[in-house]
């Protein structure tokens, strides 16, 4: 079903014209150079402590607990940190994220084959071939996204097949003219706060999966894009860092010292970009970097539900989590959590505990709350027995886990 849909044109030429003319007088005001980049830390997250072999890494999508990495060759699952399948059933993945399924469950992770078809971790341990439940057809997939509560895409040729549940609404591209359709096909889907956004030669293009409406941004050079939980747009060029503005129009906030910005992911509340060997937070208009995170410069990003970011490279997939939390975070886990931890948590989870998790700061807790949502609230499996946990500390944990995104 194709979709008659409002189109707007934004263009932010005048954004970039600016900038060019303030660069070639001196410092341009958005650059390292004029003092627009802080500091931000990161720690390494351990994830695969027995350090299995993953194969050459294409994508990789978690839930918290459940982590599958899939590869050239295989899809490997882990959960709490152990490999609990190796599935070579299905070779050549290309794509795979974390999306509402098909059956009405909150989350499915899915993997995208070379073939389109679209594969839903089933059990834990191996794979099912959903393309059909999703009312995709026989169409070729190339990657999935979701835009906001009940709605889910998938990129599909020259497409975009938005699923509500009830119904396929398919929305065609933007070409310019003189442009063949071959040269028109759109990349890099992405969603959130009811926003799908994907690339075309043009720059980009934004659904309102509510209002049915799209909106096109001229932006020469758009490599990537990022969408905020509020639905906030972010776009990236090899050279430069865009955020939407209040007027809806991208803004540039931030200038590279060469082409060197080569991942853009919103991941949780965090908005993550790689420019060169570092990594890099947007936090609304300011932007911050890491010192000596050492990471790839051909290295894709991609998110986790936790806020973490995970870095891919060839066979190395390492993940990567704030380490400086909001202050309203740390206040919150210190007026509320830090005493829970200390009476029922500790004696596992202090940094270099057996469990291998350190829970023993504002970050951990924010790093593994999906984790500890699905196994202290809803499974009730943490703390294991013998570690007793009072109903009012559960109930404290419960409003906290509440209150984060």
């Amino acid at each position: 079903m194709s979709a008659p849909v409002g189109r707007f044109f934004v263009s932010v030429a005048a954004n970039v014209a600016l900038a060019a003319t303030l660069t070639a007088c001196g410092v341009g005001p958005h650059t390292r150079a004029a003092g627009v980049v802080g500091q931000v830390s990161v720690r390494p997250v351990e994830w695969n402590p027995a350090a299995a072999e993953l194969g050459d890494v294409r994508a990789v999508a978690d839930t918290g607990d459940v982590v599958a990495v899939f590869a050239d060759d295989r899809a490997t699952v882990f959960s709490s940190r152990a490999v609990v399948a190796v599935d070579r059933a299905v070779k050549g993945w290309v794509d795979a994220d974390t999306i509402y399924g098909a059956d009405g469950s909150a989350q499915w992770i899915v993997g995208i084959d070379g073939k389109g078809r679209v594969y839903y971790l089933h059990g834990r341990s191996s794979f099912e071939d959903v393309s059909e439940r999703y009312g995709l057809g026989s169409k070729a997939v190339r990657t999935a996204a979701v835009l906001g509560p009940g709605f889910v895409g998938f990129l599909e040729g020259g497409e975009v097949a938005l699923a509500d549940g009830r119904q396929v609404t398919r929305y065609g591209v933007t070409c310019p003219e003189r442009t063949a359709p071959a040269g028109c096909l759109p990349s890099e889907l992405v969603g959130g706060g009811g926003f799908g956004a994907w690339i075309v030669p043009s720059g980009l293009e934004l659904l309102n999966a509510g209002a049915k409406t799209v909106t096109s941004f001229a932006l020469r050079d758009a490599k990537r894009a990022a969408l905020a939980p509020n639905g906030r747009l972010y776009a990236m060029t090899p050279r430069a860092l865009y955020a939407a503005d209040a007027r809806g129009q991208l803004a540039l906030i931030y200038e590279a010292d060469g082409a060197s910005l080569h991942g853009l992911v919103a991941s949780g509340e965090h908005v993550w970009f790689a420019d060169g060997t570092e990594l890099g937070v947007i936090d609304g208009d300011k932007v911050a970097e890491t010192t000596g995170a050492r990471v790839a410069q051909d290295a894709r990003l991609a998110a986790s539900p936790s806020g973490d970011v995970w870095v891919m490279a060839g066979t190395s997939l390492k993940r990567f989590a704030r380490t400086d939390p909001e202050p309203a975070l740390g206040a919150v886990w210190n007026q509320s959590l830090a005493a829970v931890f200390a009476r029922a948590c500790s004696a596992c989870h202090l940094p270099n505990g057996e469990s291998g998790t350190d829970l023993s700061t504002a970050e951990g807790w924010q790093s593994e709350r999906a984790m500890i949502r699905d196994r202290v609230l809803v499974r009730r499996t943490m703390p294991p027995q013998g570690h007793a946990l009072a109903e009012a500390d559960r109930v404290a944990i419960a409003a906290w886990a509440a209150a984060q995104p």
